[in-house]
């Protein structure tokens, strides 16, 4: 895949030696259309603030180029009528780019939504810089040590933080925001802090971590990865046959987009023929078909 020079969401040349009073942070949410890695973004909520300042909001619908999961939608209420028209996910990550330019970004389950944006980043062909992502559950553990449990919403109640609603990616964000600021704002002396303590003590998530495009294929997929790679070279289609799980193997025509890895398994991202782009287990195609063009 080649990547483009289009920066990332957040900065990752920020001294540590920074007050943290000096920052300029994004809280970040995703709503996606499942609970792994490879789910695709359908809403994202982000708000842009220094400590003690009001900040500015991000609301944006994503099209995630497939259908929505029933189980999906019950949670968040957003159904495909709803995304249809909206922009791609590369477009929104695109925006969220430039509104998170010379951040540090925040999220409330930091690894989960490091790990989207940085799959989201690959298949859009953008750079993924290796910062990190403050992690709001690691911040409310410091902050209330005793609590049942440490979901958003639960921490949000427990501190009076009470956004309009929960599961909408803006209002997710703006409780994330909220936790951290009241996470930081506790502490006598907190103004003489540098932002590598938050660094050190609130970092789970790091962008890009245990994903990569440029991975050689081990030797037992070298076959199926060289007829793939050669249906991306000439942006042809191919037929594959693949197996899921206990489902039987099923042939489909798709059209190659690009390899990457993931926590050590290789993956085909590829637009199919009913209008959806989906990402294949390499180890799960059991044929190709491509005869060239």
């Amino acid at each position: 895949m080649r990547q483009s020079e289009r920066s990332s969401p957040g900065a990752h040349d920020i001294s540590v030696e920074v007050l943290i009073t000096e920052v300029s942070f994004c809280a970040l949410d995703l709503e996606t259309t499942g609970l792994s890695s490879l789910s695709r973004i359908v809403e994202v909520g982000a708000v842009r603030f220094k400590l003690g300042e009001e900040g500015e909001q991000l609301q944006m619908l994503v099209d995630p180029g497939c259908a929505i999961p029933t189980g999906a939608s019950r949670v968040h209420g957003i159904t495909d009528e709803m995304v249809r028209g909206a922009p791609p996910a590369r477009q929104a990550l695109e925006r969220l780019a430039e509104f998170s330019r010379g951040c540090v970004l925040i999220a409330h389950n930091a690894r989960y939504d490091s790990s989207i944006v940085s799959t989201e980043l690959l298949r859009a062909g953008m750079q993924v810089p290796p910062a990190h992502v403050l992690c709001t559950i690691k911040a409310s553990k410091r902050l209330l040590p005793r609590m049942p449990n440490y979901r958003l919403q639960t921490v949000a109640e427990a501190l009076e933080i009470f956004p309009e609603g929960y599961h909408r990616a803006l209002s997710d964000a703006v409780a994330a925001r909220m936790i951290f600021e009241r996470a930081v704002t506790c502490h006598p002396g907190w103004r003489d802090t540098t932002l590598g303590y938050y660094i050190e003590h609130c970092t789970t998530g790091v962008l890009g971590a245990g994903i990569a495009t440029e991975v050689p294929l081990p030797d037992e997929l070298e076959e199926v990865g060289r007829a793939l790679g050669e249906a991306i070279e000439f942006e042809a289609c191919a037929l594959i046959t693949y197996r899921s799980g206990a489902r039987p193997q099923r042939t489909m025509e798709v059209r190659p987009l690009s390899f990457f890895c993931v926590r050590g398994n290789h993956y085909l991202d590829a637009a199919c023929s009913d209008g959806t782009t989906r990402s294949f287990r390499l180890d799960r195609i059991t044929r190709v078909i491509f005869e060239g063009v």
